[in-house]
């Protein structure tokens, strides 16, 4: 069961974020190296921030098993 998306702020922090898809934070981390998860930004050098509207319309891009849906 997913969380409602008022859980997830607008701006939201790595750890806010694995929260809120409940995966751990080194998960979130490793997902973002490999150029998977949801799409983020670098502020102020290093800090990592994820937009509410980003992680959501990746989590409507997966299939039911995790994966990312083929496109048609």
């Amino acid at each position: 069961m997913q969380a409602a998306t008022s859980d997830l702020p607008e701006v939201a922090t790595r750890s806010e974020v694995s929260r809120y898809l409940r995966v751990s934070v080194p998960t979130l981390a490793r997902w973002a190296m490999e150029g998977k998860g949801p799409a983020f930004k670098k502020a102020g050098g290093r800090r990592v921030i994820y937009m509410r509207q980003s992680v959501l319309a990746w989590l409507e891009g997966l299939d039911e098993g995790g994966q990312a849906k083929e496109a048609s």
